[in-house]
């Protein structure tokens, strides 16, 4: 059984104060000796507080003010991180803890570098009204037009449910502060031939609270921000 003694797990937040409890304990009872790290990207309520009251060796507490994205707080922990192989989890537990294992396990067997959990892939589940038209429209099309600049198909980049070795995610060192982030890694990644597998995953949708996705404004931000990286790499491969 896997006990994450290699793993450092990275959760993200911001005003998560009523999951960031329940998801760190659900994290260290699926990967018992992984790493743990909180990464709190200027919340204004009491996540901070509610994460440091739990008293574990292997967690570490990262906050900031102002909020400055969540590609901004993801590059954080992959810097602070000590172990060979990283994960990313919501801090709502909408992709489940008790999954981290088969997430990473492709990476542990040398299959892949990187590997993206996919909601849209055989084997996966999607709990019934957890996920909106809007917001399966808004996945396809950045999938898809990452999946284009990429050279490589992708259902799923947005799944905040994801798994890398850390030197490879900091050779492939993105850029971006905001929700592009992953679709950059994506691109960047392929570009570096690295190895990108998906994986499915059993996905139920946010537990409490607000969604910080604002589906309008991202929508217009990501393809932009990712054509224009794709341009930067061609600009970068000829000159």
């Amino acid at each position: 059984m896997y006990n994450g003694n290699n793993l450092s797990v990275i959760i993200a937040t911001y005003n998560e104060e009523k999951n960031i409890l329940n998801t760190i304990k659900r994290v260290q009872k699926a990967v018992p000796k992984a790493e743990i790290l909180v990464v709190d990207d200027g919340s204004k309520d009491n996540t901070v507080k509610m994460a440091k009251s739990i008293k574990l060796k292997n967690l570490m507490v990262i906050s900031y003010k102002p909020n400055r994205g969540k590609g901004y707080a993801i590059k954080e922990g992959i810097n602070k991180a000590a172990r060979k192989v990283q994960a990313q989890l919501d801090a709502d537990s909408q992709f489940p803890p008790e999954e981290l294992p088969g997430l990473v396990k492709p990476i542990l067997e040398n299959k892949a570098d990187v590997v993206f959990a996919s909601r849209f892939i055989k084997g996966s589940t999607i709990q019934k009204g957890s996920l909106t038209k809007l917001r399966k429209l808004a996945n396809f099309v950045v999938s898809g037009f990452t999946s284009i600049l990429s050279g490589k198909r992708f259902t799923d980049v947005n799944a905040g449910f994801k798994a890398w070795k850390t030197d490879v995610i900091r050779d492939i060192d993105f850029h971006c502060n905001h929700f592009a982030y992953e679709p950059e890694i994506a691109i960047k990644g392929t570009e570096m031939r690295y190895k990108f597998i998906e994986v499915p995953v059993n996905y139920k949708g946010r537990q409490l609270g607000i969604t910080n996705v604002k589906l309008l404004k991202d929508g217009i931000i990501i393809p932009l921000y990712l054509l224009r990286l794709k341009l930067s790499l061609i600009k970068k491969r000829l000159f």
